[in-house]
């Protein structure tokens, strides 16, 4: 096998264990000593879509390993920053789910500031 078919193989389990516990929460944690914990559960559903999608940007024919991480992290940040968020409206004295969101929020604005100035450098070095 090669890394390449290892790297898919592997992103067939990420969409399999997203799909798992975005959409069959209950019936996956009916058959865990864990139980059920929707937040936990959305939280590793989140962490294989961000994985998914790191592995898309880094398989891109032109990928430039740093930028392809920054969308795979910053996609990772917005979810995990909306996951949080609506846990904080929700019960708005979970200072963790506020700290979470206000971190994730930072991530992303890191995230996307990176994006564009790598964006900016494309345009100028094509000139």
């Amino acid at each position: 096998m090669t890394p390449r078919s290892a790297v898919a193989v592997w992103a067939a389990g990420f969409a399999a264990a997203a799909v798992t516990q975005l959409v069959f929460p209950r019936l996956v944690s009916r058959a865990t000593r864990w139980g059920r914990n929707e937040g936990w559960q959305r939280e590793i559903g989140i962490w294989n879509l961000g994985t998914l999608t790191t592995i898309a940007a880094l398989q891109r024919r032109d990928a430039d390993p740093d930028r392809a991480l920054a969308v795979g992290v910053s996609v990772l940040s917005a979810l995990f920053g909306a996951n949080h968020l609506t846990a904080a409206l929700r019960s708005p004295w979970s200072w963790g789910n506020w700290a979470g969101a206000l971190v994730n929020a930072v991530g992303l604005t890191v995230g996307l500031g990176a994006l564009a100035s790598s964006v900016t450098s494309r345009q100028i070095s094509r000139r």
